[in-house]
């Protein structure tokens, strides 16, 4: 198996790794950014927000899917660190009517780690959002990957296959990149030629062409153009539209694996979606491969975690999930976090794991994939060995003790919360 060799940064490889100051008006501010992005890095923080208000910016972390408050600043100083991302991204320090989008690195601890920048005007000022993408991160293989071993084996049996199309869906942030670079690394050998079209390109793994996306290259052209490089497995970032979606779904019934991403609540209202993109019912039956979703679900800490009694609330949410009878009586304790934490964990959270949702085309699924009808499909799914939904993936792991039931009902969406 080919290996990763580190994240993309040949076209700032000569630019400084901190933020400089260039007088003693900025001194403050260069200082705080170099300081607060080390720390996020350390922290293993996915996102950087910088908000402005009437009086002052408020700077929040994505910690574990969640935000949270670390500091805040001036007015002031707010326009100092706006004036150095725009000089770090190369963009306009006077055109501030429009979002701007960019990029920069920054090292830490010998490491480096790659910068997405949004910058949004508002009202008051600007919202800065950066996405921080750890290059020293662990690549982790199919076999790595935290997930139930019928859906590790179901995935394997599906990428076996000469061809076909498997789709991976979820919100933003639900691990998705992760899962689809495992699978990746499990096809990748020498006997087959693999074609990425990404943005941004996440990992550079040896043995693997991978294109990213511009203004001009967007997924529909590239995927044109990979389809002349005789590829076997392609990879598209993300399906957004009509012609990707076609394309896509094409390419799987012509002898290709292809592998991407949709933005929807549930694996089989992948269906719904790829019909809402203009995908011919009877193409997109012939084509798929998989439909399957995926969250990530905040886990208990071990060590403080606290007991809970099985109520009769939790016990109804549980039933209409359709767990049954025999799992709901296996257990007469939930657990909550200790809002307080302890040495091992943050307020009582220790770390996130994935929960997944997986359809595969059986006779009884093609035939209501061809008939458009999502109710048939999910009918289908229900008589499938691998089949359960977030919500039953994700209670389960409530019932074992891994996390809590109102998180459960935070992340799928079912219920209501318990306070």
């Amino acid at each position: 198996m080919h290996k990763p060799i580190g994240r993309v940064h040949h076209e700032v490889a000569k630019e400084p790794t901190e933020f400089i100051s260039t007088g003693s008006t900025d001194a403050g501010a260069v200082a705080f950014l170099n300081d607060i992005f080390r720390r996020a890095a350390r922290e293993s923080i996915s996102d950087l927000h910088f908000e402005d208000t009437d009086t002052e910016c408020i700077i929040r972390f994505r910690r574990n899917g969640e935000l949270v408050e670390v500091a805040r600043q001036s007015a002031q100083m707010s326009r100092e660190f706006d004036k150095q991302f725009r000089v770090k991204c190369k963009k306009s320090l006077v055109e501030r009517l429009t979002p701007q989008d960019g990029k920069f690195r920054f090292d830490v601890d010998g490491r480096f780690v790659d910068v997405r920048v949004s910058i949004l005007p508002i009202g008051v000022g600007q919202s800065i959002v950066c996405r921080l993408l750890d290059q020293q991160a662990t690549l982790m293989t199919l076999d790595e990957l935290q997930m139930p071993e019928i859906i590790r084996s179901t995935i394997r049996t599906v990428v076996s296959q000469p061809q076909g199309l498997f789709l991976v869906t979820g919100p933003t942030g639900s691990g998705k990149t992760t899962t689809l670079y495992g699978i990746l690394q499990h096809l990748n050998t020498p006997k087959v030629k693999i074609i990425t079209a990404e943005d941004p390109i996440e990992y550079r793994i040896s043995g693997i062409v991978q294109a990213q996306t511009n203004e001009r290259l967007t997924f529909a052209s590239a995927l044109k153009s990979m389809l002349r490089q005789d590829p076997d497995i392609i990879l598209v970032g993300e399906i957004r539209d009509s012609e990707t979606a076609r394309i896509a779904t094409q390419a799987a019934l012509t002898g290709h694996i292809v592998l991407s991403t949709l933005h929807t609540n549930s694996a089989a209202v992948s269906l719904t979606r790829m019909l809402d993109l203009g995908v011919d019912q009877n193409a997109l039956a012939a084509s798929v491969g998989g439909f399957m979703a995926q969250r990530l679900v905040r886990c208990l800490c071990p060590h403080c975690k606290v007991e809970t009694p099985v109520t009769q609330y939790a016990i109804g949410q549980m039933k209409s999930q359709n767990l049954t009878d025999d799992e709901i009586a296996s257990v007469d304790i939930l657990y909550e976090p200790d809002r307080n934490g302890c040495e091992h964990c943050t307020k009582g959270w220790a770390g996130r794991t994935p929960v997944f949702e997986l359809i595969i085309p059986t006779p009884e699924a093609r035939q209501a994939i061809e008939e458009g009808n999502l109710k048939s499909l999910i009918r289908a799914a229900e008589g499938q060995q691998q089949y359960q939904t977030l919500a039953q993936h994700a209670m389960r792991m409530a019932l074992d003790g891994s996390t809590s039931l109102n998180e459960v009902m935070s992340v799928t969406g079912s219920g209501f919360f318990i306070e």
